[in-house]
Parts: C-alpha cells; structure tokens; sequence
C-alpha cells in the first residue's frame, strides 16, 4: 500500500490504509523496542531484523503522511512523535544499510517543515518583525540539519553520490518552501522591502535546487524512477522562478531562468513526468507573450503571420477583460466563470480567433509547447489552468493552500487526444 501511494498523485487513500495496518501490526513501537536494551529482554537475531524492518516501514509511514499533509493542506493524521524519536538507532545496528542514511534525514526533515508549517500557515502571510525573525532561526536550523545529515552521508559516500546531492536539493527547496508558506496570499508585487527581501531569497533557494537537478548526472538518471513528490520538488522550484521572472523581469537573469526550465521540461519529458512538463511549458509561452521574447521551439512556415494573429487577438481579449493563453483561448477574465454575458462574449471571441487564426490556429499554437494535436480535444482550456498559474494570481507566490492540484495540470482534462489520462504516478 505504501508503494501504491508513493509512486501515485492520489495517494492520501492508499497510504491511509497502510497506517492503520501498521498500527494494528505494531510496527509503531518497533523502535521503542530496539531502544530497550534491558538483557532481561533479550532478542534473538531473526526478532532483531524483524524489528529493524518494522521500525524502516514505519518511519516510512511517518514520513509520508507529513508529506502527503504539508503537500496537500489536509490535516495530519499521525501526531506521535514519540515513536520516531529513536530513528537514529538506525544508523548504528548491526542490521543497518545504507539507506537509513536517507530515511532518518528524511524523517528529521519533515519534523522541522511540520513545526514551520505549524506556526506560519496561521498568520496567513501576515509578516511582521518576529515572523521574519523565525524564519532566519528556522534556516538555520535547516543548514545544522543538512550538515548534520550530510557530515554521516560524507563517511561513506563521495560527492557525486546521489544520495547527497538529494540531500542538498531538498535543502534548497526546504528554504524556498519556507519562505513560500511565510508568504502565502501576500501580493508580491506591493511587497514592503523584508518581504521582497525574503523573495529573491527563495529565488536563490529555487535556481540552487533546479541546478542541483541538473548538473547531477546521478540525479537525471534516477529522475526516471522518481516519486511524485521529487518530481513536485523540481517542478514547483521551476515554476516559482518562471513567476519571480514574469514580475521582476528587470531584476533576475531572464536567459538563465529560461535555460535552467527549458532544460528541467526537456528531462520532465524524457521520463514521461508529461503532467509537470508541460506546466512548465504553458508558463513558459505565457512568459515569452508576456515579454515579447518569441518562442525557442521549431514553429511551423507562416509563424510569422500567425503571430501577428495571436497578437490581434491577444488584444481583443485584454479588451474584453482577460489574457490569451499560448493554445489562442482566454484566461483569466470571462471564460473562468461565464455567465451569459460572457458566453456571449466567448462565442464573439472564438469567431474572431476563427477569422485570424482559420481551421489550424490552434494547432499552430499548441506546437509552441512541443505538441501537434488536432483542435478536437487537444486543446488546453481555460478551466483546466490551475488556480496558481492564472493571471488573476501571478503576483501570488506563496504555497497554494491545497499543494500541487493548485498548481500543476490534471492529465485526464488535457490528455484525451493521446489516448487517456496519464498512468497515475505521472
């Protein structure tokens, strides 16, 4: 059950279900029993793995229902910290293996994000003075975790190794997460300096975990194979700097950040994470529109003539109160919620684009993002943005109160024309 929910992007059920067999199992005292080390209770070797087993499946539990919690704004189920508290028995036991490494940083980590999680998300990106005061404490506090962890990874791995890279990528994001639950429905646009300050921060935290991704050759490899939540932690890194470049587009390195989330939508691509990828694509066009820069992708002869039809057209949609987005439908302005007005003004709006556009407009369009559907069902509409990546949100860059269903596109609504929804774990 526990694999089922790891390697899915609906998995609060199944790993509710692993829970609470665990329970009935026992395997919550499991490292309260491998602490004991009373000799009147003396185990034999088969009871000692048995043990270590358990304690493994359990932290794993503990770890993901955080995880899955923090991710998804749903309320923790499993409040006993007491039955992690030994984790670190681990590292030492006759029966350890190189990965409790990993697993126990894993643990550590999520107690501290829950305890940030904790005392931010309530204040609702009201920042003040001891709010910003927390926050320098909580990334030191993240720093002395990453050398703590990363000092036991350097004893017997390299590097390169994959393991610690992982670990100093989930630094990186731990502190762009950090200050993204700070300011959650913050207008970032009318920031006062500390909190613009804290910004560029996480910037710096987003392009550092985004590089670490890249440069790792170990980490590309093994992308393949990823849970969702890695695949989360790379994506989201990319779409937070897509949205510091769309408002600050004359303070950050424009050709860097392009490069650094072309280069993430490519592998995305690569190991069929289509969901993420093309997220980043449809910001990434939106992007380009919005700053005039053209498309880096192979368009079809005539491109030029269809752009300056988009750009009519793009025009007639800021008139009637919206934006276009890259597959030529409007977003963000009447088509989010029509009422008969509107619908009035979208069937206007979709003749014009007819006019300008003819039979294969769309298609053009969507050939931006790297893809050549057909108009029936291959197009993105404008109800399928998720609530994140709207216009009406752009200066919003906090963590979305319901996680990743805020933020990245849900297959079943746009991937009809390939066939069906993607498999789950994508």
């Amino acid at each position: 059950m526990l694999l089922l929910a790891a390697w899915s992007t609906s998995g609060w059920l199944p790993s509710g279900h692993a829970m609470r067999m665990a329970l009935d199992l026992g395997l919550h005292r499991a490292l309260e029993k491998l602490a004991d080390t009373n000799p009147a209770k003396r185990r034999s070797l088969e009871e000692e793995r048995d043990l270590v087993i358990s304690a493994r499946i359990w932290l794993c539990l503990y770890w993901f229902d955080h995880q899955m919690s923090l991710g998804t704004g749903r309320p923790i189920v499993l409040r006993d910290e007491t039955s992690v508290r030994h984790c670190r028995i681990l590292l030492n036991h006759q029966f350890s293996s190189p990965s409790d490494l990993r697993l126990v940083a894993q643990v550590e980590l999520i107690a501290q994000k829950t305890q940030i999680y904790e005392t931010l998300s309530p204040l609702n990106g009201n920042v003040n003075h001891a709010t910003l005061s927390f926050i320098r404490r909580a990334n030191v506090a993240l720093d002395k975790w990453w050398s703590d962890c990363d000092a036991l990874h350097r004893e017997t791995m390299d590097e390169e190794s994959l393991l610690r890279k992982i670990l100093m990528g989930e630094l990186y994001y731990a502190k762009l997460w950090l200050v993204c639950v700070a300011l959650r429905g913050t207008s970032w646009d009318k920031m006062p300096f500390e909190q613009r300050e804290l910004a560029f921060q996480a910037k710096e935290a987003a392009s550092n975990c985004l590089n670490t991704f890249l440069t790792s050759q170990a980490y590309r490899a093994a992308l393949r194979y990823a849970v969702h939540d890695s695949l989360v932690t790379a994506a989201f890194s990319a779409l937070f700097l897509l949205k510091i470049a769309n408002l600050f587009p004359g303070e950050v390195e424009l050709p860097s950040i392009i490069s650094q989330v072309e280069q993430l939508t490519q592998l995305l691509s690569e190991v069929a994470a289509e969901r993420y990828a093309l997220t980043l694509r449809l910001m990434l066009a939106n992007l380009r529109r919005k700053l005039g820069l053209g498309t880096s992708m192979p368009t079809p002869a005539g491109a030029a003539a269809t752009a300056a039809a988009a750009a009519a057209a793009a025009a007639s949609a800021a008139a009637l109160g919206g934006t276009m987005d890259e597959s030529g439908m409007q977003m963000g302005g009447m088509m989010v919620d029509p009422s008969q007005q509107q619908q009035q003004q979208q069937q206007q709006q979709q003749q014009q684009q007819q006019q300008l556009f003819g039979e294969a407009g769309f298609n053009m369009m969507m050939e931006e993002f790297g893809f050549g559907w057909p108009l029936e069902g291959g197009t993105i509409a404008p109800a399928a943005i998720p609530s994140w990546l709207q216009e009406t949100n752009f200066t919003d860059l906090g963590l979305p109160i319901n996680g990743s269903d805020d933020i990245f596109l849900n297959g079943p609504q746009w991937m009809t024309d390939l066939g069906g929804p993607l498999p789950e774990a994508w």
